[in-house]
């Protein structure tokens, strides 16, 4: 896979382009694949949340966050890359659809809210910043919805990767 970084400092892997003969179906789609991985995120205050490396995905240090969802506080460290909802240190005692605060664990400022979340639970969308310099139109945004996956990174107001469940009609 050949890796391309944007200003905003996501990273952005996209296959070679290569010969369709001999390939299965499954093959061609995975390398039309694009995996989106943040690379370095911000508190409101500048602090990077990308700070242990002791906790990786896919070889990538995750996205580290105190998180107080009322009965339970503590870091919880994400994925970094963009759809994987891989996570470590969430209590398992939290519920799903318990709406909580993202905030800094440097700093205890909460990430600020961009809008609202189209998820149940009446979600906000929070900011991750992609730069030191706090630059407006360039962040990820993640529901502050415990289970919530809907997310999107942006760079330059333009949406480079969004994820959003959709519940599968039986």
């Amino acid at each position: 896979m050949a890796e391309r970084k944007t200003e905003g400092d996501v990273k952005i892997r996209i296959s070679e382009p290569s010969d369709d003969m001999g390939l299965s179906l499954e093959q061609k789609k995975a390398r039309d694949e694009v995996m989106v991985v943040i690379t370095q995120a911000f508190c409101p205050k500048g602090h990077n949340l990308i700070r242990r490396e002791d906790v990786l995905f896919d070889g990538h240090p995750g996205i580290s966050l105190l998180i107080d969802c009322g009965e339970w506080r503590g870091e919880v460290v994400l994925s970094p890359i963009h759809g994987d909802h891989s996570k470590v240190g969430a209590n398992k005692d939290v519920k799903v659809g318990t709406n909580c605060t993202l905030m800094c664990p440097e700093c205890n400022t909460p990430l600020p809210k961009i809008g609202d979340c189209s998820c149940e639970s009446k979600g906000d969308l929070v900011a991750l910043y992609l730069r030191p310099d706090l630059r407006e139109g360039e962040f990820a945004a993640i529901c502050t919805v415990m289970g919530c996956y809907h997310s999107r990174v942006l760079d330059h107001f333009e949406v480079l990767s969004e994820f959003i469940a959709r519940e599968t009609e039986e």
